[in-house]
Formats: structure tokens, sequence, C-alpha cells
């Protein structure tokens, strides 16, 4: 850490000539369901430039048009439109813009109080390539319907869908996908390592080589992780009681679901609902 505060500063500067179009969870209550603090669209200008060394939040930026820079693993580097920048909280990571080259850039900003479903399990920055249009016109249309009729089943449906897509901007790719897409239609199922092995067609060892090498985690880890996802969305859609929640996700019972929710996200499942709801609750599961 010591090497990385030396090289990074705490740096923000939009810049005169940035254009951006914002909407805070303030502006879209919608979002706070979600964890999501702030979202946005930036023309970025030529001093537009943000380092973070000890980020208290976590953030995706995605490329829409032109080329930036950003700041990983020690160094900058070129970031081109169709990725996204994944950038957890307590992970040093900056990006600028680079004077004369256009720079259009979408991002989200998830609060650290609300640990949903992107940030969980991911603990550096990642780029990944991505679909730009679906999240940048997700972001776009929630801004267009804050600054006009601000219809609240229209603010629910594009932050809904902002999240979604931020969720599968970092998805994991490769050739476990198809696995990981099984086993999210079916959270419930009593999945072991023996029977991920077997509907991916490949030996244990092997699975476990590749997962490592795909999503740095192993293949148990990451199933509790999509069920702990599943398990955050449920709980902010205020649909489910926890134990029904705890059942459609593989657990009978609800207070090994608890202890297993707050050991991933850092509160119950029932404070986790009162802090996104905005309705606080005592501790119980």
């Amino acid at each position: 850490m010591l090497e990385i505060n030396q090289i990074l500063c705490e740096k923000h500067i939009v810049g005169a000539e940035t254009q951006e179009w914002l909407v805070s969870y303030q502006e879209c209550p919608p979002l706070r369901m979600y964890g999501i603090a702030l979202v946005g669209t930036t023309q970025a200008g030529p001093y537009f430039h943000f380092e973070r060394p000890d980020p208290t939040m976590t953030q995706l930026l995605v490329g829409i048009e032109g080329e930036g820079e950003i700041w990983m693993d020690g160094d900058w580097r070129p970031f081109e439109a169709g990725n996204a920048f994944f950038t957890p909280a307590r992970a040093p990571h900056g990006y600028r813009a680079i004077p004369g080259r256009p720079w259009r850039v979408c991002w989200v900003i998830y609060t650290t109080e609300f640990k949903h479903a992107p940030t969980l399990g991911i603990e550096k920055p990642l780029v990944a390539p991505v679909d730009v249009g679906p999240i940048s016109s997700a972001i776009q249309n929630l801004h267009r319907e804050t600054m006009g009729q601000a219809e609240p089943a229209l603010l629910r449906d594009w932050a809904s869908l902002t999240h979604a897509y931020a969720q599968r901007a970092i998805a994991p790719s490769g050739r476990l996908q198809p696995l990981w897409s099984v086993v999210g239609l079916d959270l419930a199922y009593p999945w072991s390592v023996e029977e991920l092995a077997d509907r991916a067609g490949m030996s244990l060892e092997h699975l476990r080589r590749l997962c490592h090498k795909e999503i740095d985690r192993s293949p148990m880890r990451y199933v509790a992780e999509l069920r702990m996802r599943q398990a955050a969305a449920l709980l902010a859609a205020e649909s489910y009681t926890i134990e029904e929640i705890a059942a459609r996700v593989g657990y009978e019972n609800p207070f090994a679901f608890s202890t297993a929710f707050k050991r991933c996200v850092g509160h119950s499942p029932s404070q986790y609902r009162g802090k996104i709801t905005g309705k606080e609750v005592g501790e119980f599961v």
C-alpha cells in the first residue's frame, strides 16, 4: 500500500469542459434498493481526472466512446470503448481523459453500506469487455425519466435495469459461463463440486483449475456468491419472507442462511433489508 500511495494521491477533477448527466438516490429513491448512490454519463473534457488511493465506494465505469486511461496494478494503461472497469471499495485506482481525445463514459457508484450483488466476492479492480448499449441506455433513460415526469413505476424499472446490467458487466465469461447459467437458474438445488464437474463435463481438478483461472475462486465459493447475490435481490424486493428466500437459494435452515449471508455481506438479512428499504430493524435473521 505504501508504494501505491506514493504514486496515487486523492484527486477529483471534473474540469470546466466536462459535461455530466447525473441521477442520485435522492432524486430516484428506487436506486437505494440496490445500494446505488449515484449513476451518470460523462462527456470528459481534457482535465477530467480522478485518483482514489483508498476509496470508500464501489464503482463500475463503462467506456462508451473514445479512449481514456485507467490506473490499475501500479500503472496507467489505455481504456477503450467497449470495456468495463470495476473497482471495489478500498482498491486503489484512477481514471483520466487524454487531452485531445474524446472520451464518453457511463458509471454506477455503489455505497459501501449496502454491499449488493456486484460488490460481493470481488476484491481487486478488473477490466472486462461489455455490451455498452444496454447499460448506457438504461442510465440515459433513467436520467431522462428523473428529469421529466418521474413516474415511480418507470423509475423503478430503469433503476432495476441499471443494476442488472451492472451485474452483467462483471459476470464471469469463458468456458464455464454455461455452467454458471445453469446454476443460476436453480440456486435451491443442493449443488456439490462433483455435480458441477459432471455438468461441466470435466474432472474435479480441471474444474478447480478453470475456476481459479476464470473467476479466481473455488467452484463452491462462487456458488455461494451466486446464492448471496440472489438473496440480496430478493431481500430488496420485499416480496418474500426470509424463510422463503433461504429456501430459494438452497438453505433449509433460515438461521444457517442468516449466518452465511452475514458472513458475506456484513449484515443479517433482516438488517440488510431494513437498510436498503429505509426500515431499520434489529438483529434477528
